[in-house]
């Protein structure tokens, strides 16, 4: 059902806090993405892999249904 997530340093892309929490999420097409939100400065963003994705991609990506 989901993913383990192991122990890893994560920084804040905008202040550089590592008061940085991350979600793993599994969308309806089978897409893996993680969304991180900081505790400091409450910034939020998301990537697939290495990818930095735009809120409006990931909405577009949760739109489409699961390939047969």
């Amino acid at each position: 059902m989901g993913r383990e997530i192991g122990q890893k340093e994560l920084s804040c892309v905008t202040c550089g806090s590592e008061s940085v929490i991350e979600i793993a999420l599994t969308l309806p097409d089978g897409t893996e993405v993680a969304f991180y939100t900081c505790h400091q400065c409450e910034a939020r963003w998301w990537n697939r892999g290495d990818e930095s994705l735009d809120l409006e991609v990931v909405l577009d990506l949760a739109r489409k249904p699961k390939s047969a």
